[in-house]
């Protein structure tokens, strides 16, 4: 995610402030990174000690590293800044021993404290993301943070934080604080601590709402008969042959059929998807730094080189691909990842979206289920 504000914007990579402790803040207006400085994708990863950090120069990179140098332990990967909120547990990087993390939705009874992690919800000014500050200084009406990846700007002489945000305390006791930003919520802060007095407790989903949902069409309802495919595009062509007409199914019955998960479901897909894409990523990237890992895939060795140059000069971009899940009682589980390539043959989705390009009455829906990296 990347956000663009009015002002000057200072060169990616560059010292915005120095937050406590020493830890420097730095810009991440990606227009301006050097390609001459940063030519592969290898120079976006952030890496203090051998320890990766996050990418260049996320708000997640950020916090990680402000936990490493001030306190030398490390939070785990997540693919998403508001995943933060689930963690139980931070690890300590010299011994890998692990000390609890707990989290408190905002308006909790209690409040946020310095070195605490701030967590937005996703949408609005942090749209599909979320975000994470660091928690640096608390008043009675206000929480000063730092952060990366919000405004690009120089700090003002003096100043030794980020942004400021607005605290009240609630009628119940409880504290909240608000964002600055009018399309953007706080969902709470994390605070590594062995006191979970207050803290949010992790409640298992109901199987039920993993279950796939069948309907059928009230018989009355007007379904398509008006051609909606073009016979002249061999793609689509072959499509009409292969279905025996211009239909999404074989089966009459499934003509008047869709089918329905809860947002329970769709939030578990799109949590398990990013988390998978993330994974992938990573396991890419070390086969790639290992030819012993790489020979065990079996490629000629002529031609490691041009796929390590691919895979470097995608530097910050990532790889579009899809995962095929299966819902089941106890969660989304992965079936397949598919990655998508300029060669990649048509795909079940390319009939589908030619189906919905224009309006028409309710008709059939695809059974497969897929979510997306």
């Amino acid at each position: 995610m990347v956000h663009k504000h009015p002002g000057v914007h200072a060169r990616f990579g560059a010292v915005l402030g120095m937050g406590p402790g020493g830890v420097p803040v730095y810009s991440s207006d990606y227009d301006s990174a050097d390609r001459a400085e940063l030519p592969t994708r290898q120079s976006y990863r952030s890496m203090l000690d051998g320890v990766y950090m996050g990418h260049k120069w996320q708000c997640v990179e950020l916090a990680r590293r402000w936990m490493y140098l001030t306190h030398g332990y490390i939070f785990d990967d997540i693919a998403m800044a508001y995943d933060i909120f689930r963690l139980r547990q931070v690890r300590v990087v010299a011994d890998n021993s692990t000390l609890p993390l707990h989290s408190f939705r905002n308006g909790a009874q209690r409040p946020p404290v310095p070195g605490c992690l701030m967590i937005w919800n996703e949408g609005g000014e942090f749209e599909v993301t979320g975000h994470v500050a660091v928690a640096t200084e608390i008043g009675a009406d206000f929480v000063r943070v730092i952060e990366q990846n919000v405004d690009d700007a120089i700090w003002p002489e003096g100043h030794r934080w980020s942004r400021e945000l607005p605290m009240r305390r609630m009628a119940d006791g409880g504290y909240w604080v608000d964002c600055t930003f009018s399309d953007a919520s706080i969902l709470g802060w994390v605070i590594q601590t062995d006191d979970a007095a207050h803290a949010e407790t992790e409640l298992a989903d109901d199987p039920a709402l993993f279950e796939i949902i069948r309907r059928t069409l009230p018989a009355a309802t007007d379904r398509r008969t008006a051609d909606w495919l073009d016979p002249s595009d061999p793609m689509q062509a072959s499509f009409i042959a292969l279905m025996g007409g211009q239909n999404l199914s074989r089966d009459p019955a499934d003509m008047a059929a869709y089918y329905c998960i809860s947002e329970t479901a769709l939030r578990e897909a799109q949590r398990a998807t990013n988390e998978l894409h993330r994974m992938f990523l990573h396991a890419t990237n070390a086969v790639l730094e290992d030819d012993g890992l790489l020979a065990r895939f079996k490629l000629p060795p002529a031609l490691w080189p041009r796929i390590r140059q691919s895979w470097a000069n995608r530097r910050n971009e990532m790889i579009t691909g899809r995962f095929d899940f299966a819902l089941k009682s106890e969660g989304p589980k992965a079936r397949r990842p598919m990655s998508t390539t300029p060669t990649r043959p048509p795909a079940t989705w390319n009939p589908v979206s030619f189906w919905g390009a224009g309006p028409k009455p309710l008709a059939a829906r695809p059974a497969a289920i897929r979510a997306r990296a």
